[in-house]
């Protein structure tokens, strides 16, 4: 889910609906968007990009990012941050957040932000 999360950070909220953003991940696990952002996740399982970012998840599944923001998953697989956002993916594998972003991933594991 962290991967879902990163994509729909990755756009922010302000993007135009025609604008989107797509994102691979290599055989590295280095993740690269259109929009310029690069995520690498280490072996202590902090993912950072190449603006600054971090996020990191214990053990209880609560992520964490350097700005103060916290990301949990309830078993329905929403994902709820302490700001008011949510995000659900569906059974076709779409992301979708409660500002209207949505993200889906394709068969080659491209992701694709809108």
């Amino acid at each position: 889910m962290i991967k879902a999360i990163v994509a729909v950070l990755a756009i922010g909220f302000s993007m135009p609906v025609s604008a989107a953003v797509t994102c691979n991940t290599d055989s590295f696990g280095t993740t690269r968007c259109s929009n310029g952002q690069v995520f690498q996740t280490d072996a202590f399982g902090t993912t950072r990009d190449n603006r600054g970012n971090t996020w990191n998840t214990d053990a209880f599944g609560t992520t964490r990012d350097n700005h103060g923001n916290t990301y949990n998953t309830d078993a329905f697989g929403t994902t709820r941050d302490n700001r008011g956002n949510s995000w659900s993916t569906d059974a076709f594998g779409t992301t979708r957040s409660n500002r209207g972003a949505s993200c889906t991933t394709d068969a080659f594991g491209t992701i694709r932000c809108f």
